[in-house]
């Protein structure tokens, strides 16, 4: 087996020298030093025992990330935003576990127990919820950085304004003349729903608009489907979903029912995902920064990684209502 060593003869220098080359620091190398270990690398073909260095520097170099719905089959949020998290910890030598609660608690608890036994240097979680149990088992042992509104007190956390969000829908839709108004929502366990929900219930009271129009279904394609086909039987002119999946399951319940978006039916989504750009019309959406959301998940937990006992960081990013052609303004002609 080729060895540190061999590589530090071959490039004429030290093994420590060839650690900072591999482990890109703690102490900085020279370019011209950096190429000759890096062509002994190549030549050797060495690669380094990644069970050892675990053991010298007690850490794995592995991330937990547990999503509620990873591969973004029911909301696109959650496999934009694992995209960017896993290349942030790419960029910074760490690997990334994956695991799909598929919404089930027990689920989510056997991953959050699965992945500590693996020794996951910390834990992002996308809206899922530990037990009482797990927080405590948690507590003191790997820093987490969660995505939702609420969580124990030694977990960082990020989230977007969702009620601002919500609030931003309402104001916008009453401002193209709406006065009968829909809302299609997800499940209402959900705290994110919730707030959507209740921004949108404060910008229609704002305006003196009845909020009475709401259905509830799960947060899918066919949800959004489902929920706007109840509510379109009220005949609102106006509709916002808490996902753009759910708005574009509504706008085919629209059209199958020969609703034209917008002439007969205002709709607005929640997500901004890449998909809102290219429905036809382009579909009005209030965005949430997922790439900068990801980003500064990834770079929290691994700050706490490596620096130790830190302070939990909380932060709120804030809404952006992107207009497009669903709600009757003017469509962009390229997404």
């Amino acid at each position: 087996m080729v060895t540190r060593n061999d590589v530090a003869r071959l490039a004429g220098t030290s093994p420590a020298v060839v650690s900072y080359v591999m482990n890109n620091g703690p102490k900085p190398v020279s370019a011209a030093t950096k190429s000759r270990v890096l062509a002994a690398v190549e030549e050797l073909g060495y690669r380094p025992n990644a069970v050892a260095r675990s053991l010298r520097a007690r850490r794995t170099w592995t991330i937990g990330v547990i999503a509620s719905d990873s591969a973004g089959g029911k909301s696109p949020f959650f496999g934009e935003f694992t995209r960017s998290c896993e290349d942030v910890a790419w960029e910074r030598g760490y690997s990334v576990l994956l695991g799909n609660s598929a919404e089930q608690p027990v689920r989510a608890e056997g991953y959050v127990r699965s992945f500590l036994e693996r020794q996951v240097d910390g834990l992002v979680l996308m809206r899922v919820r530990p037990s009482a149990q797990q927080v405590k088992e948690l507590e003191g042992r790997v820093p987490v950085v969660t995505i939702d509104h609420e969580a124990p007190p030694f977990f960082s956390r990020l989230a977007v304004d969702d009620e601002e969000g919500g609030y931003l829908a309402a104001k916008h839709l009453a401002g193209h003349g709406h006065t009968r108004l829909a809302f299609v929502g997800g499940p209402l366990d959900i705290m994110a729903v919730e707030l959507r929900l209740a921004g949108w219930r404060k910008g229609l009271a704002e305006a003196g608009l009845d909020s009475s129009l709401v259905a509830h279904a799960e947060i899918s394609l066919e949800g959004g489907y489902s929920a706007a086909a109840e509510l379109l039987a009220e005949r609102p002119t106006a509709l916002f979903a808490t996902t753009d999946h759910q708005a574009i399951g509504a706008m085919r319940a629209a059209a199958d029912l020969g609703l034209r978006v917008p002439a007969d039916l205002a709709i607005v989504g929640f997500d901004g995902a890449r998909e809102s750009a290219f429905t036809v019309p382009g579909l009005t959406t209030i965005r949430q920064p997922i790439d900068e959301m990801a980003r500064f998940a990834a770079e929290t937990l691994i700050a706490a990684i490596e620096q130790g006992e830190t302070e939990p960081v909380t932060r709120i990013f804030p809404a952006e209502l992107v207009r497009r052609g669903s709600c009757g303004c003017q469509d962009p002609r390229t997404p």
